[in-house]
């Protein structure tokens, strides 16, 4: 078998395999672009490597992606060699295997897969003597398999030494993280290794064994299976053995609780909800799918290829098993997805014939909707021309975007001017010809206009301001904020508001339902604008990073739908909503944070988790510095509003501490502050702390961008207005809404 291993063909095929998947290299940063550059001398060195008996592969890059609730999957990236070698390996080894697993086993087998194991489930479903259905799953499978009982079995079954030992070294190979740090492998088989599923399933094959001399009636798929039977007590028995031999025979044990109920009863069995009489997909799942072929988009002259992998893979994996009504109801959002791109993308169409080219390789879920494709596509196709029929000439398309062009020229020197910030030591703030005028050092400084002034930052304590310039500033209204060097504000000068009465006493005599109602609207909004930020960097940044993004980006949106649902379905009667609130936004945040982290992972930056107080890393440092610039805001805006600024809905009353702030920061954090840091990092602009400090250039071009970000222009509520004003329209339809002019209070959800 090493004979066989190491020949230069069966290296070459194994290339050709690992090619064809495109996943990301590992912990020597070689990309599968870079190997094939030098294809024949890598493939002749590994070859010469592996006969000398010194191959030796590299530690697995260690990268954790999330699973659960508070929980993390660990997965280890392998180089681009050591995966040639476990492909070449598994190539050899598979078809002994295969010709001793059961044919109960569907996971991760040629020839098997999810949609097999699915139809097994549904004929045990259907078959007239299974009354009972238990549903078990391993515990932490891949990482708790025990060395010692795999390579004992193994060695009987492989017995070539050398490729043996080969196997041994690429399960036992440490794991290395991002800060080089080394992690042993004393148990388990990696996640995210080639040979890993294969031995896995060996390594179950004599349990596999163990249920089936009991009954026939069993569906495993990796570490998830289901066992049928007549009655409970035949099916108690059953698992009550199967457990015994794991956990004596194989050192594993099951989660809890096992599930055991009737199977007239629905389950979810691998994103499927089977029963007796039903096939379905729950309401999450349901949700999730339409999401994904809404997210079709129209790309250079065609569907994009990864809008037609999404579609196929929903094809491939639900279309054959799913029930009709179900599958109409995605080609009904099909058709609505293609007539938004065709409405949207028109200009970059080019003709009917590259639309129609386009269409062609566009597959609906069901016959009847296959059949209907040739009407369909000419109501397409008369959108198409209607719409490029409506479009403007090419001189008003031409006159337009000059137009814009000066428009937002304008704008920005509108946020200029509206702005002005005050770091340098020796600074002095006065009024000169009835104009706000900074020196320093005695000397004049340029200024913005005074009409277009809006707000004054002091971010230097070596700086002073005049009895006349506060007066100026406060009958002006401009705000005055100072900040220290952690990004505290610390003091504001505003203009003295006179308090409604009326407004308080509302705000302090809202019913439990009312305060209810505004913290889950608002938290809601939070949870959509972080949604929102990922698919935006998700959709135009990173997509060299490859599957490994993409598999925490899937895993992260379902989180924060989950966590969606989860508060539009809240009772309204909960007398501890915020505690329930508090529990949903931190299993969100999990979700969030945990993309961010892998999106930001080869950006040189070393951010492994979100930290609030007391931090010390550049990333949550600028995080925090960014969220204190839009604090005073939100204060400020309240007050304008006529709200009392402690009274909380979201987070609990905190003597002298302004909740209410806190709570509508919420749903702003992500779209002013996290889109600005992130975006600063992936530029590669020069970030530095001094002393646990962000150091000054990086605080100046910090406050730049968030005020930059504050002063831009985007449409809310049918209007373009500055984010800044959006915050203060936010607050006062907060005020509407507590003193009952408004029915209900909607977020502000940014576009992405």
């Amino acid at each position: 078998m090493f004979v066989r291993l190491t020949t230069i063909s069966t290296l070459h095929s194994a290339w050709q395999t690992v090619k064809s998947k495109g996943a990301a290299g590992g912990i020597d940063g070689l990309s599968l672009l870079e190997f094939e550059k030098n294809l024949q001398r890598n493939l002749y060195t590994l070859l010469a490597e592996l006969k000398e008996r010194k191959w030796l592969p590299a530690p697995y890059m260690k990268i954790e992606i999330p699973k659960k609730t508070n929980e993390k999957r660990t997965l280890g990236l392998l180089s681009v060699k050591d995966k040639i070698v476990q492909t070449a390996i598994k190539t050899l080894i598979e078809p002994r295997f295969e010709d001793l697993f059961a044919s109960n086993s569907y996971g991760y087998r040629p020839g098997k897969g999810h949609l097999k194991a699915i139809r097994r489930t549904v004929n045990e479903f259907q078959n007239k003597q299974n009354k009972w259905v238990a549903q078990l799953d391993i515990d932490n499978y891949f990482d708790t398999v025990s060395h010692e009982i795999l390579f004992a079995r193994l060695s009987n079954m492989l017995p070539d030494n050398e490729i043996l030992r080969l196997i041994d070294l690429s399960v036992k190979m440490g794991m290395v993280t991002k800060k080089m740090k080394w992690q042993d492998i004393k148990a388990g088989v990696p996640q995210g290794a080639i040979l890993s599923p294969l031995l896995a399933n060996f390594y179950l094959h004599p349990f596999d064994q163990s249920v089936t001399a009991r009954t026939e009636h069993y569906v495993r798929y990796a570490d998830d299976f289901l066992i049928f039977g007549e009655s409970r007590e035949q099916i108690e028995q059953t698992v009550k053995s199967a457990t015994e031999f794991l956990q004596g025979k194989l050192l594993l044990k099951l989660n809890e609780p096992t599930i055991i109920q009737e199977t007239t009863q629905p389950i979810e069995f691998l994103g499927i909800m089977l029963a007796k009489n039903t096939i379905s997909v729950s309401d999450r799942k349901f949700a999730v799918l339409r999401e994904r072929i809404q997210s079709i988009r129209w790309k250079n002259s065609g569907f994009s290829v990864e809008s037609l992998k999404t579609l196929d893979g929903i094809e491939q994996y639900y279309a054959k098993i799913l029930p009709k009504s179900i599958l109409q109801a995605f080609d009904n959002e099909l058709k609505a997805a293609v007539s938004q791109q065709i409405t949207f993308a028109a200009s970059s169409i080019a003709s009917k014939k590259q639309l129609s080219e386009a269409l062609s390789k566009i597959r609906f879920f069901t016959s009847e909707a296959e059949l209907e494709k040739k009407g369909l596509f000419a109501g397409f196709l008369a959108q198409y021309a209607e719409q490029k029929q409506n479009q403007t000439t090419d001189n008003q398309k031409k006159n337009q975007k000059l137009i814009k062009r000066k428009k937002l020229e304008y704008q920005r020197r509108e946020a200029e001017c509206s702005e002005m910030v005050v770091s340098s030591v020796g600074s002095f703030i006065g009024i000169s010809q009835n104009k706000v005028r900074i020196k320093v050092q005695g000397k004049e400084v340029k200024t913005p206009p005074t009409n277009a002034l809006k707000h004054i930052t002091i971010t230097t304590r070596a700086a002073s301001i005049s009895a006349e310039a506060v007066h100026y500033c406060v009958e002006n209204h401009i705000p005055v904020d100072f900040f220290d060097n952690k990004g505290n504000c610390y003091a504001s000068i505003i203009k003295p508001v006179s308090i409604e009465y009326k407004l308080w006493q509302q705000q302090a005599a809202m019913s439990n339902a009312k305060r209810q109602s505004l913290a889950l609207h608002i938290l809601i909004g939070k949870l959509k604008n972080q949604l929102y930020l990922l698919k935006y960097f998700h959709k135009y940044h990173k997509k060299e990073s490859g599957m490994t993004l993409t598999i925490v980006y899937e895993s992260a949106e379902k989180q924060i739908l989950v966590n969606i649902d989860k508060l539009k379905n809240h009772r309204p009667d909960d007398e501890n909503y915020q505690e329930t609130f508090t529990a949903v936004e931190a299993q969100a945040a999990v979700a969030y944070w945990g993309y961010v982290k892998v999106l930001l992972a080869d950006d040189k930056i070393d951010f492994d988790g979100r930290e609030r107080q007391g931090a010390s890393d550049l990333f949550n440092s600028m995080l925090n510095y960014g969220y204190a610039i839009i604090y005073p805001r939100i204060w400020q805006a309240l007050l304008a509003a006529k709200l009392n600024p402690s009274m909380g809905v979201l987070h609990k009353y905190q003597s002298g501490k302004p909740v209410l702030v806190y709570d509508f920061i919420e749903i702003f954090r992500a779209q002013a502050v996290d889109r600005v840091v992130i975006s600063l990092v992936q530029k590669s602009e020069p970030l530095a702390m001094d002393k646990n400090l962000l150091d000054d250039n990086t605080r100046k071009l910090l406050i730049q961008n968030i005020l930059e970000r504050l002063n831009r222009y985007e449409k809310f509520r049918g209007e373009e207005c500055r984010f800044e004003d959006i915050i203060r329209k936010q607050m006062r339809e907060a005020a509407a809404y507590i003193s009952g002019e408004n029915k209900t209070f909607k977020p502000y959800i940014a576009k992405w």
